[in-house]
């Protein structure tokens, strides 16, 4: 859970389609009502009834997703992240909705493209791109959260009124939930920086309610 997200600007101008700006992005109202759809389909496709109330949950949360994921690429881009095309080639050949008989086609992969996400294939790939920049981010995020064997045993003894019994046994567990509790903490921090510093303009109920 990311916390420290501020209030959505609403405004009346008209931004091309945009469901929400953030800072000079624009991410389209189209992306977005096809992953609240391709979201809402697999809820079903598992035996999950999505009543209006849980749509209406659906779509806040994956505008909300989209602006995170906006201000993590704006802070990876800051940090000089770059994602190559050898590396984009890999993601996109080894994603299964574009196989064939177990191995990439890329018939398979234009047509997938095309009808479900309904994106083209240039359009796609500058988002996967964009994709793995910000998981590179969180990455680099949860890599710095790593701790020293004397912070996870201070930490251990603190959280158990100072005793270290069963530690050795618990460490491994115990250090992990640690380190990402850490990594979320320094990944909110950012977003709360961000949040204070772009301008978040969402379109949602102008979108809605087609004015």
């Amino acid at each position: 859970t990311f916390v420290g997200l501020g209030g959505y600007l609403f405004t009346n101008s008209d931004v091309s389609g945009a469901v929400v700006v953030v800072g000079s992005s624009k991410i389209p109202y189209a992306r977005y009502i096809a992953r609240v759809n391709q979201y809402a389909d697999g809820l079903r496709s598992r035996g999950t009834e999505v009543t209006d109330q849980a749509l209406k949950e659906i779509k806040q949360g994956m505008l909300r997703d989209m602006v995170v994921d906006e201000l993590f690429l704006l802070k990876a881009e800051e940090m000089g992240l770059v994602v190559g095309d050898e590396e984009l080639a890999r993601d996109i050949q080894n994603t299964p909705a574009f196989h064939r008989g177990g191995v990439f086609n890329q018939e398979t992969y234009f047509q997938a493209v095309r009808s479900v996400l309904r994106e083209t294939p240039q359009d796609y790939e500058k988002q996967r791109r964009r994709a793995i920049k910000t998981a590179k981010f969180k990455q680099m995020m949860f890599q710095t959260a790593k701790l020293a064997d004397s912070e996870v045993r201070e930490a251990f003894a603190r959280e158990n009124k100072g005793s270290l019994k069963d530690f050795d046994k618990k460490k491994e567990e115990f250090s992990a939930r640690l380190q990402q509790q850490r990594a979320l903490d320094l990944i909110n921090y950012y977003l709360r920086q961000l949040s204070t510093q772009v301008e978040i303009r969402s379109y949602l109920e102008q979108r809605e309610s087609g004015t």
